[in-house]
């Protein structure tokens, strides 16, 4: 009679806290994803998954997009560091899962592409760029609207001037 949903109860993730990423996600950069003691068990071999819109490297391998996995090795207090090496055409949006073959826990990190600021000129866009300084509000609702307020202003002034005729009359 009553439904109720079921919070998630697949055991093992890591807390959004626990790892995270660091370094500036541009094209040609370097992204680390840092997971703090204790999030994996100490020595465990972890499998991290990357898929993207392109290929990075990850440590000494060559991932393939949407590929894997390669491993890294958690540090004695439970800690774990993956460098990821940004191609220069990177682009979109990447994540990253680890997975402790050990502990069974999993991580999933995400992060996007930023275009690197040598794009930016001093006019705040580039020479193949315009600003977007337009609205996302359809015209049409924004030309219903003005008619609306026009529509309300002739009711009041009909009003005020019915008022005044009664009293004069």
């Amino acid at each position: 009679m009553f439904a109720v949903p079921m919070v998630a109860n697949a055991a093992g993730y890591v807390p959004s806290i626990a790892c995270g990423v660091s370094g500036s996600p541009v094209a040609g950069s370097t992204v680390t994803i840092g997971c703090a003691g204790a999030t994996w068990t100490p020595g465990e071999v972890i499998d991290i998954t990357v898929s993207g819109n392109t290929t990075v490297t990850a440590a000494a391998f060559r991932t393939a997009v949407t590929s894997g996995p390669f491993t890294t090795t958690a540090a004695a207090d439970g800690s774990s560091s993956a460098s990821l090496a940004l191609p220069s055409n990177a682009n979109g949006t990447y994540t990253v899962t680890s997975t402790g073959e050990e502990s069974g826990n999993v991580d999933v990190e995400t992060f996007t592409i930023v275009s690197p600021a040598s794009n930016v000129v001093s006019g705040g866009s580039s020479s193949s760029q315009v600003a977007d300084t337009g609205s996302t509000v359809p015209l049409l609702i924004v030309w219903t609207a003005a008619g609306l307020v026009l529509i309300g202003a002739a009711f009041v002034l009909v009003r005020i001037v019915v008022r005044r005729q009664r009293i004069n009359n």
